[in-house]
């Protein structure tokens, strides 16, 4: 401030040292919100929470001031074009104060919304794992490469390819069955002499062609009994197949519940006790989006911290200037004036004996010049006048001859 200036218009120091009283509180509500960050959310010492806050208040103090007191004596056309950008830097600003002061104001809310974020996160980890680890004979979806545990896959190749043998012995036992069965009963009419027609002797005993039906019987019925024995093997390994899988299924469930519950326990272990800023911010944001009570507070509060921070470069924005910024700028503009004609000045003083000096400069080549034309004047009228010397003493010399009819030698 220029105290000078002030003497003659007392009436707006108030208004200045409110505009000072403002500004140092914007300081302290700095030094407060850092202290907050630093100390509460960060876990640092009281020692270097209260430094880093002052260092902090400092720097916003210093910062705010200069917003301030750059904008005294701006009464030009360019007043709003000046305070815009020092209006829209006070809001930053303003933001960046207010928003750990109002975590701090709704500090029981966050916490329990951080604990709910945190359960409801827990929640949807287990459901994907159990999503990427639906069963022990079911392969998993795409888009787990997030949801890893070392459980091994369930491998049913062996059940399932014994099942498909099982079911082709018994495709196998049935067609013989049905074989045996058509064979002995063609068997017992050619033995029994009741069969007719081709194919069929009609005569009774155990002659040639009834031991041929009978072999073919036989053998057929060996084949069903080695396929038969064959299907009861099977039988009894995808019994026990069956067993076993069932006991690694049980055993894979629990594994899979066991890896759940250790991965979701690492995980929160890795979560710091105390929420960070981040996630005290996102809690607060899903509590004003989901309460329009917290939204309406939570924007009121912060708004009213912005607004004090940029009150003094927003009272200059919305007033006409003042008795002091006129004063202010008539004196920087008289200033300039005075500077300006001090430069103008010296460029005078300091150009002049050069000015000087070139003149007389000047003067002497000039009369150097003159000198040495009037020397050439001479010289040539010298040579002149001897030239007609010479010719007058020809001409006597010329006019003697005729009248004496000699020449001088």
């Amino acid at each position: 401030m220029n105290e000078s200036i002030l003497d003659w218009v007392p009436e707006d120091r108030p208004t200045l040292t409110r505009t000072g009283a403002i500004i140092l509180s914007t300081a302290l509500m700095a030094a407060a919100s850092l202290w907050i960050v630093v100390h509460e959310v960060f876990g640092a010492s009281m020692p270097a929470s209260v430094a880093a806050a002052a260092i902090w208040g400092t720097v916003i103090c210093v910062f705010d001031s200069w917003l301030v007191t750059s904008t005294h004596g701006v009464t030009g056309r360019d007043r709003v074009a000046r305070l815009l950008p020092r209006l829209a830097i006070s809001v930053l600003i303003g933001v960046v104060i207010s928003e750990p002061l109002t975590l701090k104001a709704f500090e029981s809310a966050v916490i329990e919304q951080v604990a709910e974020d945190r359960r409801l996160a827990d929640q949807e980890l287990r459901a994907g794992f159990k999503r990427c680890y639906p069963g022990w004979d079911q392969q998993p979806p795409t888009g787990c490469d997030d949801f890893k545990l070392d459980v091994p896959r369930a491998d049913t190749r062996t059940l399932e390819a014994t099942i498909a043998q099982r079911d082709q012995r018994q495709k196998e036992v049935a067609r013989l069955k049905k074989l045996e069965t058509s064979q002995a009963a063609l068997e017992g009419k050619e033995c029994l002499g009741t069969g007719a027609g081709q194919g069929f002797t009609g005569r009774p005993g155990n002659g040639y062609w009834c031991g041929r039906r009978r072999a073919a019987t036989d053998t057929t019925r060996q084949a069903l009994q080695t396929k038969e024995q064959e299907l009861q093997k099977l039988e009894q390994t995808v019994t026990q197949l069956t067993n076993d899988r069932a006991t690694a299924a049980a055993t894979y469930e629990q594994a899979v519940s066991t890896g759940i519950a250790a991965e979701i326990s690492r995980r929160s272990a890795a979560r710091s006790r105390q929420p960070g800023l981040l996630e005290q911010f996102r809690a607060l944001s899903s509590l004003t989006a989901a309460n329009w009570a917290v939204f309406w507070a939570h924007l009121v509060l912060a708004g009213l911290l912005i607004v004090i921070d940029c009150f003094p470069v927003l009272t200059k924005l919305i007033s006409k200037p003042s008795a002091y910024d006129r004063r202010l700028a008539a004196q920087r503009e008289s200033k300039e004036r005075l500077h300006d004609n001090d430069l103008r000045l010296n460029e005078r003083l300091r150009t002049g004996d050069g000015e000087i000096r070139l003149h007389k400069e000047e003067l002497r080549v000039r009369h150097a010049i003159e000198d040495s034309d009037h020397e050439v004047r001479l010289s040539a009228a010298r040579r002149e006048a001897e030239l007609r010397a010479r010719m007058d003493q020809l001409a006597k010399q010329a006019k003697q001859a005729r009248v004496t009819g000699q020449w001088p030698a």
